[in-house]
């Protein structure tokens, strides 16, 4: 059957426009790596991609949080490993000293107990990198624990805690959809724990003054010293149970963390699918259609040259 030249214009004009089109679209995928450039190209992937992006930038965030909780947990079991050593070496030096040792050498363990008594004043206003003091509550910019002593007059002041009281301060950071983890605690059940009416800085500041005394003056007795060292006992305690709390929250941040970075690399990977372009395919995809387009193209300019003339004769 013979194809006139109009026929066959009209059927090969629609392929170059088509063959154009297509390398116009590769060009722009392989140049910016993405196989939708616009939603109205494939609205259902679109829609897709969108919220998968949005997953994967909140478990992003929660990454960081994940982070973020661990870092301010492991920076505080430091701090608290240093000050049960504190502790534990108050109680050492108040369990080996008697009311009938002599004045110089309880005077000795005075002196220890006040260093002793100082560490702990300053870890307990420990701050952070950031200059955050981390026993404080909320209250992160105002020192928590404020001791101002001269270890010479009866009673020693109460210790004067201005951070967040309990049971506030602590921080629950939201570390997956609706999970939270307690990022800090507070220290008012170590320092003011156990017996009642007691304060530890306040009963180790009365023991720095009542060990070198001699009569006339306020003698040390055997129940004063066991009464300090059954409140080092239960901040003791109290304060394992804090480093207890914290080593369980950071075995369950290393467990989540492993769960999210898992679900992140999925997400990532099923959007890398919706989004990006196989460049190796797209690359022989468009080297075909050119090589196809200069073919119809060079039928076409033949084809239109002709005559009817031409055609006839």
């Amino acid at each position: 059957m013979r194809i006139d030249s109009m026929t066959y214009l009209n059927t090969s004009l629609p392929g170059i426009q088509s063959n154009q089109s297509a390398i116009a679209r590769l060009n722009q995928q392989i140049g910016t790596g993405l196989s939708m450039l616009n939603a109205k190209d494939d609205p259902v992937s679109a829609t897709k991609a969108l919220e998968l992006g949005n997953r994967v930038a909140l478990r992003t965030q929660y990454a960081a949080n994940q982070d973020k909780v661990e870092l301010d947990l492991q920076y505080q079991n430091v701090v608290t490993k240093e000050m049960n050593s504190a502790l534990n070496q108050a109680r050492g030096l108040l369990t080996s000293i008697s009311p009938s040792h002599t004045a110089s050498l309880r005077n000795v363990h005075a002196e220890q107990l006040k260093s002793v008594f100082n560490h702990l004043l300053s870890l307990a206003n420990t701050r952070d990198p950031a200059g955050n003091y981390i026993f404080a509550g909320f209250e992160t910019t105002n020192i928590p624990y404020d001791n101002a002593t001269d270890f010479v007059t009866l009673p020693v002041p109460l210790s004067s805690y201005v951070g967040t009281p309990t049971p506030g301060g602590v921080r629950n950071i939201e570390v997956e959809n609706g999970r939270y983890i307690q990022a800090n605690d507070n220290l008012d059940q170590v320092f003011k724990s156990g017996i009642v009416g007691s304060d530890l800085l306040q009963e180790l500041g009365d023991a720095i003054v009542k060990l070198p005394v001699e009569p006339p003056g306020v003698v040390i007795t055997e129940a004063d010293l066991n009464g300090y060292v059954a409140l080092l006992d239960t901040a003791i305690y109290d304060l394992g149970l804090i480093q207890h709390r914290a080593a369980g929250a950071l075995t369950e941040i290393k467990d989540l963390r492993a769960s999210t970075e898992a679900l992140m690399l999925a997400e990532e990977n099923m959007l890398s699918d919706l989004t990006q372009v196989d460049k190796a395919a797209a690359i022989v995809e468009l080297q075909s259609r050119q090589t196809s387009l200069e073919a119809i193209s060079r039928a076409y300019s033949i084809t239109s040259g002709l005559s009817l003339f031409n055609y006839l004769s």
